[in-house]
């Protein structure tokens, strides 16, 4: 007898529409049962593109309606305990966009209830799924660097170098916006699955635009949220690591490196992972590590050419495989206590950027 198919939802439609819905297409097992966004024009035209059976703007009419088992929360980052609980509270199985929450004590009162409901609770931090990567965080883990000493993190983006570039949820630190929580939770995360846990961080924060034009009135608003983000981290284990987030670039940037006493790689985005084994800095030491990727080309599924796309492919498939076995994991993924952690860390770092100096704990 062929299984029933998991019913789906989607909370929200930037990054659902964009990445997640493309990806769901190549899923096995389930039904697109529902889709909600703050605006009911764009719920509609999500369903009608992906063949959606339910939209709405209130995502608990999508709860009653749909009655979904696995829902998807990515909604700008203020939503995410509301959505989340209120899913929870549904009986569905979560996966949260990241950051987890605005603050750590958000994020704390999701694990709470995670840990209660015996569901399925993860973040979405789908970059762990790519094979180049998680190569890399098996080579750090094995022990072939040797002691680990320094990694960096740096991930540029042109995305709001245009100053006239129109005022959104991105541009308002009430709503979550900001490159710190966006981009700076996927560097904390990697850091942290390669790493260990945070000792102290020392950020800093800044907003180079500072006003945006409103895109319905054109009137010019204020940028609350940061654009862009250094931060120093000191892991338990000693090690350090340096972040650089960046969205008012003129060149796109997203590179890992990892320094080991014995040994050091470097990830590039849709390049070879590259391996240096030894302590000798030659040049023709380093050599490419052969990564196998199953997946056909992205154009050829109809997704979009990143390593979030196709990361997304391989991490939908493995949550819908473990909800089918009765699984409340799935190896590798980023869990809701992930996700607690990381906020800690983002947390320390906007308090270090406020208060100029080291901040002790973290993770």
């Amino acid at each position: 007898m062929t299984p029933m198919p998991i019913r789906v939802a989607l909370f929200g439609t930037g990054f659902a529409r964009d990445v997640m819905l493309p990806g769901l297409r190549h899923v096995e097992g389930i039904e697109l049962a529902g889709v909600s966004s703050g605006r009911i024009e764009n719920a509609r035209a999500a369903a009608e593109e992906f063949g959606i059976e339910h939209a709405s703007e209130d995502h608990r009419e999508i709860l009653r309606r749909a009655r979904p088992d696995l829902v998807f929360v990515v909604t700008p980052p203020h939503r995410h305990l509301e959505m989340t609980l209120d899913a929870l509270a549904a009986g569905c199985h979560v996966v949260c966009e990241k950051p987890a929450a605005m603050d750590a004590g958000e994020s704390a009162r999701m694990l709470e209830v995670a840990r209660a409901s015996r569901k399925l609770v993860l973040i979405d931090h789908e970059l762990r799924f790519d094979p180049r990567r998680a190569a890399m965080r098996d080579i750090a883990l094995s022990g072939r660097l040797g002691r680990m000493l320094h990694a960096t993190y740096t991930l540029h983006s042109v995305r709001r170098r245009d100053t006239k570039a129109p005022w959104t949820w991105w541009s308002d630190a009430a709503q979550g916006g900001g490159a710190l929580g966006a981009l700076g939770s996927h560097a904390v995360d990697t850091l942290r699955s390669m790493l260990g846990e945070v000792a102290s961080v020392r950020g800093t924060l800044e907003t180079f635009t500072r006003e945006r034009p409103d895109p319905k009135t054109g009137t010019m608003r204020p940028v609350t949220s940061d654009d862009f983000t250094a931060a120093w981290l000191r892991f338990r284990s000693g090690a350090l690591a340096t972040i650089s987030i960046s969205t008012v670039e003129a060149e796109r940037v997203h590179k890992i490196t990892l320094a080991g006493l014995d040994g050091a790689a470097i990830w590039t985005e849709q390049a070879p992972l590259r391996v240096l084994e030894g302590n000798e800095a030659r040049r023709d030491a380093w050599r490419e590590v052969p990564v196998a990727d199953v997946l056909p080309p992205s154009t050829s599924l109809g997704i979009p050419e990143t390593d979030w796309g196709r990361a997304f492919v391989r991490y939908a498939r493995a949550i819908v495989e473990a909800i089918r076995e009765g699984r409340t994991a799935v190896p590798g993924a980023a869990t809701m206590e992930d996700g607690h952690r990381t906020q800690q860390v983002l947390d320390a770092i906007r308090r270090s950027a406020h208060e100029e100096r080291w901040i002790e704990g973290g993770a």
